[in-house]
């Protein structure tokens, strides 16, 4: 498929705000730099001028993938944002040009135009979700790991190494198997594993640690991801929290982000509560993020939040009380007395 051809269906599919086909669609090595249509406009900037705006977990997304808050759009384009009320359009007419503003700074334009309120228009609750938008963009300005596309060889190669178990010199001892991987790679990716090894413990002199609370297929994915970032498992929410949970306990913190991108894709109704729970105790807010826009909108997470069987720290993060409130008591039954004749 002609890369223009691709650029024009991931520009259409944001334009519509239909995020699972924008998901489904954009090939994994889509180039998040580049500008659409013939106004030059931005991806992120794109979303942001949709008369309905997406779901902020579209930016999130987006985000993730490599859009880029922080790029600005370049002088010589023509991109214009309008917005005005049906009722009244000349007077409450707004317009900002993009020439020159990142997707961050035309959010921040955007609410300062909608606040003054021009022509008497009240623009509060777009001025609401822009302010939540915003809040994404800022998140995703800051320094993080970057995404960088590979020769598919070079990923061969290291699998390879990955599968050569006769040259492994390290044993994870989980719950129910054992997991092997070479210290070379250990020690390079996780200052707490390169102590640990490097120490007169136990775990230094002979080479096996154990991680008895945790399952052989969750070990082996982390093992996987360190060695190539992929697997070649299906790798379930609880194999992903497995995961997750070793790499933020010894310090992997670029697989803490590529773990935690992944937990996302897995939030479901029977999954919410695990991974909510995972996401608060390790204070990792993106996943936050993610599990308080799947809890607020899911009507399996509102039943079991009224019926009180989610965790307190969960409770919180969706912004209830910590305990459920007490049902209101039934009417009682009338006492039947009995006496001796």
């Amino acid at each position: 498929m002609a890369a223009t051809s691709v650029a024009e269906a991931v520009y259409g599919f944001i334009q519509l705000g239909n995020f699972d086909a924008l998901k489904k669609f954009t090939p994994d090595d889509f180039d998040w730099s580049q500008t659409f249509g013939h106004q030059g406009i931005l991806p992120l900037s794109a979303a942001l001028s949709n008369t309905a705006l997406p779901p902020p977990a579209m930016f999130e997304w987006m985000i993730e993938a490599g859009a880029d808050p922080l790029q600005k759009h370049p002088a010589n384009t023509e991109p214009v944002w309008v917005l005005s009320k049906n009722d009244n359009p000349e007077d409450t007419k707004i317009r900002i040009e993009l020439a020159g503003l990142s997707a961050l700074t035309f959010a921040f334009a955007m609410i300062a135009e909608m606040r003054k309120g021009k022509g008497g228009a009240n623009w509060s609750a777009r001025v609401t979700e822009v302010e939540q938008i915003l809040a994404i963009l800022a998140e995703g300005s800051s320094p993080k790991c970057k995404n960088l596309s590979v020769p598919q060889s070079l990923v061969d190669m290291w699998e390879s190494v990955r599968e050569m178990d006769s040259t492994h010199n390290v044993v994870f001892e989980a719950a129910d198997g054992e997991v092997s991987a070479h210290d070379l790679i250990l020690t390079a990716a996780s200052p707490v594993l390169k102590a640990m090894l490097a120490s007169t413990m136990k775990e230094g002199s002979s080479k096996r640690i154990p991680v008895k609370d945790a399952t052989s297929t969750g070990v082996r994915l982390f093992v996987d991801m360190l060695y190539t970032s992929s697997t070649r498992e299906e790798p379930d929410y609880k194999m992903g929290l497995v995961a997750l949970d070793w790499a933020h306990r010894w310090q992997v913190l670029g697989w803490v982000s590529v773990l935690s991108a992944m937990l996302q894709k897995m939030i479901a109704p029977s999954s919410f509560v695990a991974i909510a729970e995972a996401a608060v105790l390790m204070d990792l807010e993106p996943l936050q993020r993610a599990c308080r826009t799947f809890g607020s909108t899911n009507a399996k997470v509102k039943a079991m939040l009224k019926k009180g069987t989610v965790p307190a720290a969960v409770r919180k993060l969706l912004g209830q009380p910590e305990t459920p409130a007490a049902e209101e008591p039934g009417e009682q039954k009338r006492r039947r007395t009995f006496c001796a004749r």
